[in-house]
């Protein structure tokens, strides 16, 4: 083996991607503006949980203490946490309240809240949750637990929690609080999973999609397709609409196959409709087709197609409200989020899937993806090359 050649074969190469302007940037500055985005996001602090009280509790007197409000006292509790933001509300709003999203979960901390706790040594919290996320519905539940039981600890020694509460020297965890949740959406049988599927569901729709698109153009015009195409009477946003037709029938073809695999193999819990389901994945797809068409536009080979991936696909699962909420990302990436199509595409599956809803409440998100459609249709003609053979 001759090492010389060796040498001068990687010299070769090296001086071969250094010619490449592009392919040098896309190397320098790619993975930076991943990282840094990644960094800002998992140092954000997230924004407390909006969570609704009801307090309708009366108290009761003691001699010894005087008049305690134990509603009042776990509410002030609640409102002492970082991870939660109280909001007072009165019953008839509260499910309009948890309906609108402004609030994750209400209590309900009825007349005879502080003299059933007397009379019974037992402490019944009544939490409505929202449901439609299930790791907040077990966050929520697990600090307003925790309250009521801190609530309780610091009576142990006074007149009053001589009366109805376990001794000083007890455990927090052995306090008498129990937990009685309600879920407007979901239930108890969804999982993080469940909460995982429809944003996974659509990630790897675009991601298989966008790929399939952009190296499949790419090849046209590295064959020389293109340059024939536009000699021929074809105008630009026909050859783009053209291919996405054609690519866009095995987009739909993957669509199904991560769908019903998703559903019926996984097992997924859903509510709503599955044509809906279908017809939303369906739709992020050819904005995947037509994304990919235009990424490939500004690669040359399939080497640049690997580097213009991650600067796609990852803001888009950064921003989208994949693993953040558009709410606790930092206000000045919030603006960002919403001109990623996969953002409108995760909130409407998750409404039909783990809220049950229809077309009449989602189509605004579905809209928006036809406009997106229509703004990268328009896009690709404007940069496609009609360079000659």
């Amino acid at each position: 083996m001759s090492w010389r050649r060796v040498l001068t074969l990687a010299r070769r190469v090296m001086r071969q991607v250094l010619r490449d302007r592009r392919t040098v940037a896309l190397l320098v500055f790619g993975p930076m503006l991943v990282l840094a985005l990644g960094a800002i996001l998992f140092r954000s602090k997230p924004a407390p949980i909006p969570l609704g009280v009801i307090n309708e509790d009366q108290g009761l007197a003691s001699p010894v203490v005087g008049t305690i409000n134990l509603g009042q006292r776990i509410t002030d509790e609640l409102a002492a946490s970082d991870a939660l933001a109280v909001v007072a509300l009165s019953p008839d709003e509260a499910d309009d309240r948890l309906r609108d999203g402004t609030v994750q979960a209400a209590i309900l901390f009825p007349e005879d809240f502080t003299t059933h706790f007397l009379e019974n040594r037992q402490a019944v919290l009544d939490l409505r949750l929202e449901g439609s996320n299930p790791t907040r519905s077990m966050a929520i539940t697990a600090h307003v637990t925790q309250a009521a039981m801190r609530t309780l600890a610091s009576l142990a020694g006074t007149g009053f929690g001589a009366a109805g509460v376990p001794g000083a020297g007890q455990e927090e965890a052995a306090l008498p609080v129990s937990v009685q949740a309600t879920y407007l959406y979901g239930g108890e049988e969804f999982d993080t999973m469940d909460f995982v599927a429809p944003v996974y569901i659509a990630l790897l729709g675009m991601f298989f999609v966008f790929l399939l698109a952009c190296v499949a153009f790419l090849r046209e015009r590295s064959q020389g397709t293109m340059e024939r195409l536009a000699a021929t009477p074809a105008t630009r946003a026909e050859i783009v609409l053209g291919y996405m037709f054609g690519l866009g029938l095995f987009a739909l073809i993957q669509v199904a196959v991560i769908l019903f695999f998703t559903v019926w193999v996984l097992e997924i819990h859903y509510r709503g409709s599955l044509a809906l389901l279908f017809l939303v994945i369906a739709l992020l797809a050819v904005v995947g087709v037509n994304l990919g068409i235009l990424a490939s536009a500004f690669a040359r080979n399939e080497f640049q197609v690997v580097q213009l991936l991650p600067l796609v696909i990852f803001p888009q699962v950064l921003l989208g409200g994949t693993f953040w909420a558009v709410s606790d990302l930092p206000e000045y990436l919030r603006p960002f989020a919403y001109i990623m199509p996969l953002y409108y595409a995760n909130t409407a599956l998750r409404d039909v899937m783990l809220k049950g809803w229809g077309l009449a409440r989602i189509w605004p998100n579905l809209a928006i993806l036809v406009g997106i459609t229509g703004v990268l249709v328009v896009m690709s003609a404007l940069m496609m090359r009609r360079e000659a053979a």
